[in-house]
């Protein structure tokens, strides 16, 4: 197999095929991808047919996995692992399934002093009658977009976030992750040097210096207002895409648009960040 890649749109995104993770790979190969990831911010690699054991392994090519606080989701031989299964969804106040990671757009794990640098998942099933796209934007290009003066503003601007109380995360893991943490709303990538919009709606306490109703009411507006379709991918999954987001620098969100009964399953993966600034 040859190793290609093909952008998946201009604002962000590359393709990935030619390669099987379930066998070794060379540093030299484990470089190329990393490089293309800091590049691209999201990475789909594609007909990915992986074990439990073989989907780490291959994840530690981009660096070491983190405990998530899925904890009714994480499984059971390999706890890195969350197994998102639409069907076992929440249900919202309209009646219909609120899958994990649809609520808004957001960066994973907020809540963390070093959140996770890189998300991963793996597409292990998907609904019969089509959807579950997940959304991505390119928040570098974001704040790069904005003018100085703004951007200025908002770099003096701190996030404190707070774990979420729902059912999924267990009382053990509402104390070990449950500490407010603040981190910069404007985060630098640590390799790259860009700066993007970093938050995460759900987990938002409030903006240093401001009450809680101010601060989301705020961060709505700018993520209503920065969010362009001309700034954002939507990946159409297959059964086996591994795709790979870089949470410094991205957004993302699970569409509705499917019969969560279906079932829509992805194994999910978190690397270890640095403390962000």
């Amino acid at each position: 197999m040859t190793l290609s890649m093909t952008p998946l749109s201009d604002a962000l995104g590359v393709a990935v095929t030619g390669i099987d993770l379930s066998a070794p790979v060379s540093e030299r190969i484990a470089a190329t991808l990393r490089r293309a990831l800091d590049e691209h911010l999201v990475m789909a690699i594609r007909d990915q047919h992986l074990t439990p054991a073989q989907y780490l392994a291959a994840l530690r090519l981009f660096g070491d996995t983190m405990r998530q606080h899925l904890s009714t989701m994480l499984m059971e031989d390999h706890p890195e692992i969350a197994v998102l299964d639409s069907r076992n969804s929440d249900i919202g106040a309209d009646g219909r399934a609120v899958p994990i990671g649809s609520r808004d757009w957001h960066s994973d794990h907020t809540n963390h002093a070093r959140p996770p640098k890189i998300t991963a998942l793996y597409a292990v099933a998907l609904p019969r009658s089509g959807g579950g796209d997940t959304g991505f934007v390119n928040m570098q290009a974001a704040y790069a977009a904005l003018p100085a003066a703004e951007q200025r503003a908002l770099a003096a601007l701190k996030t404190v976030n707070a774990i979420e109380d729902y059912d999924y995360v267990s009382a053990a893991d509402k104390s070990r992750f449950g500490a407010p943490q603040t981190h910069p709303l404007i985060r630098t990538h640590p390799e790259t040097g860009g700066k993007a919009i970093y938050v995460h709606p759900g987990k938002l306490m409030r903006i240093e210096g401001r009450d809680p109703v101010e601060s989301r009411a705020f961060i709505d507006a700018l993520l209503a207002r920065v969010i362009r379709p001309e700034i954002s991918y939507r990946h159409k999954w297959r059964v086996g895409d591994l795709v790979l987001f870089n949470n410094r620098a991205v957004l993302h969100k699970a569409y509705r648009d499917y019969d969560a009964a279906e079932g829509r399953i992805m194994h999910r993966v978190i690397l270890q960040g640095e403390v962000p600034f």
